[in-house]
């Protein structure tokens, strides 16, 4: 007796319905109106933004963070079922490795629309230097992105052996990937409020977390949608997993949060972090961060758990709460004051300086999300990612 795992038949969306152009085209205005954003900070300059001298990065860079994560998050579960060998997973490996394509694609737009000037953007792709981690960045993120494709193309070629090895290499540069976005943060010894050697494995949890919190309410409007068969008890299986490693997250941050406020050097900031309302960060972090992480947590635990409605609810709140997580480990770190001259007075402390992002940053990071939905719409009509059903691989036995 043998074992056979049934063929996944994989097809592409007739994308013909009035429904399917509206969204399309809400996803495109959104697109425009975020172009015509960064078009106005081109030719204005930066004091569009609410960026300043003391706090060069906002929203734009928290975006970078958000987007590199959630493309890694991504690519991990479009690779359970060849590197892991979850068979019931390998109906989302197409979609999930598309959709990580589009996420870097979007990170790299982040970064280059945070730099400014289009032209200084090419700079760290024109003129490599091995002793920065920008430039070893720019290396590992174009890479990554060509990693995504050749795995992509791998599995429409349907050769089982080759896509496992490109699988297992995918999540490993996903993980070298979101390592050295973390380590840009983690490493920075001179800012006490940053150096942390928890930033770097958050940095791959919060992408688990991220990239499941986005691609589950994301499958479940396109399997609704479309009209096809889809398990919910699939996507609750994703969910267990989303919800363990919010589970870590929160751990992690009650760890880190006495590290900091222990230290001498980050007692004070840490503290007017969480309680100053001075800027929008303790909001963001207690509402945000921790409120909307433990709020998905309670539903993924009520009696609601393995409803549509609660699965989609909770990943898409862990999915805003990850992004709320991005804006505090960047922000906090400038606009609160730190011990330059370690054991002697300041004369003239610096003061914290309040950063509220502007109408124009939100479009811009907004236009940047909506081009990964738009992609992934395109993508779904051109391509055959989908499967016809989203149920779980039953192996059904065969005579030899």
């Amino acid at each position: 007796m043998g074992v056979e795992v049934p063929k996944i038949d994989f097809t592409k969306i007739e994308g013909r319905s009035k429904g399917y152009y509206v969204i399309c085209l809400i996803w495109l205005i959104i697109c425009v109106i975020g172009a015509y954003a960064y078009y106005l900070i081109w030719i204005h300059g930066d004091q569009l933004t609410g960026l300043n001298n003391q706090v060069p990065w906002g929203f734009g860079i928290a975006a970078v963070c958000y987007f590199i994560g959630a493309s890694a998050g991504s690519l991990i579960v479009s690779a359970l079922s060849g590197v892991f060998e979850k068979e019931e997973f390998k109906i989302f490996s197409r979609s999930a490795a598309f959709f990580a394509a589009a996420m870097i694609v979007a990170a790299m737009g982040a970064i280059f629309t945070d730099i400014g000037n289009p032209e200084n953007s090419l700079n760290f792709l024109m003129h490599f230097n091995p002793t920065s981690i920008f430039s070893w960045n720019a290396f590992l993120y174009s890479s990554y992105f060509v990693v995504c494709v050749v795995y992509l193309l791998a599995q429409f070629e349907e050769k089982k052996f080759l896509t496992r090895c490109i699988a297992v290499f995918a999540v490993a540069w996903a993980v070298l990937v979101h390592s050295g976005t973390g380590g840009i943060i983690g490493f920075i010894y001179s800012n006490d409020f940053y150096h942390s050697p928890l930033t770097v494995p958050l940095f791959i949890i919060s992408a688990i977390a991220s990239g499941l919190g986005l691609l589950i309410p994301t499958y479940i409007l396109t399997f609704k949608w479309t009209k096809r068969e889809y398990d919910l008890d699939l996507f609750w299986t994703l969910t267990k997993i989303m919800g363990a490693m919010v589970i870590i997250l929160l751990y992690c941050f009650i760890v880190e949060g006495f590290e900091k406020g222990y230290m001498p050097s980050s007692h004070e900031a840490f503290l007017r972090m969480i309680t100053s309302p001075e800027t929008p960060v303790p909001y963001v972090y207690w509402f945000g961060q921790i409120g909307l992480m433990l709020l998905a947590l309670a539903i993924m635990l009520s009696p609601y758990r393995k409803t549509e409605k609660g699965i989609f609810v909770a990943s898409l709140l862990v999915a805003i709460a990850v992004f709320c997580e991005r804006y505090t480990l960047v922000v906090p770190g400038l606009s609160y004051p730190y011990e330059i001259f370690p054991g002697y007075e300041v004369v003239k402390p610096f003061h914290i300086v309040p950063y509220f992002p502007t109408w124009e940053e939100w479009a811009i990071v907004l236009g940047l999300l909506a081009g990964v939905y738009l992609a992934y719409c395109i993508g779904i009509k051109i391509f055959a990612i989908l499967p016809e059903k989203a149920v779980k691989v039953e192996e059904v036995s065969k005579n030899e």
